[in-house]
């Protein structure tokens, strides 16, 4: 396996446990909603980061790329960073940062010519799904005391995480304690 498909397998699999843990941290929000619409609006966003966990499972699939354990999810690092969020408004701060991170992420990776086309694809439906979750986390904001101030801090420690990260983009593997890989198609790694 070259690198390039080696570097896909394991961005493929740290991005379906990104969104597995994304899907549990905003499940275990629902008991934190004051009404029934945040409720609602909290239940469907975590069962769509569920879903886009479950598509990059069948994309890695169809690429017939190895399973890798991931240890560690992109979140993880921001909690090294800031700690665990105390409350709901941290949460959906922390959320609405990430999701833009996100968001800008995925269009440049459908951009990318060397994307296969089922990644593609994965990439074109987070995106429309992606700009739900920003719109609904972004009204809710707006309604909050001291939301500025959280969404600055969850913005200061996305900077200081991606910047962290960037000198691993193409060699995801040695980043340390993300993952091990558990299939070897070949020796060649």
């Amino acid at each position: 396996m070259n690198a390039a498909t080696r570097n896909l397998a394991w961005k493929l699999n740290w991005y379906r446990q990104s969104e597995l843990e994304g899907a549990l941290l905003l499940g275990r929000m629902v008991r934190a909603a004051g009404d029934g619409d945040l409720a609602r609006r909290l239940t469907r966003h975590c069962a769509e980061e569920a879903e886009h966990s479950r598509i990059w499972s069948e994309v890695i699939a169809a690429l017939a790329l190895p399973h890798i354990r991931i240890f560690q999810s992109y979140q993880s690092f921001y909690l090294r960073e800031s700690g665990p969020p105390g409350s709901l408004l941290d949460v959906l701060s922390f959320t609405q940062i990430f999701e833009r991170r996100v968001h800008r992420r995925f269009h440049e990776e459908r951009r990318d010519p060397a994307t296969p086309p089922a990644a593609r694809a994965a990439f074109s439906r987070m995106i429309d799904d992606e700009k739900n979750h920003l719109a609904w986390v972004a009204d809710w904001l707006a309604t909050q005391a001291g939301a500025a101030e959280a969404l600055q801090f969850y913005e200061d420690r996305d900077l200081a995480v991606f910047q962290w990260l960037l000198p691993f983009e193409n060699r995801l593997w040695a980043i340390p304690g993300l993952g091990r890989e558990l299939v070897l198609e070949d020796a060649d790694r």
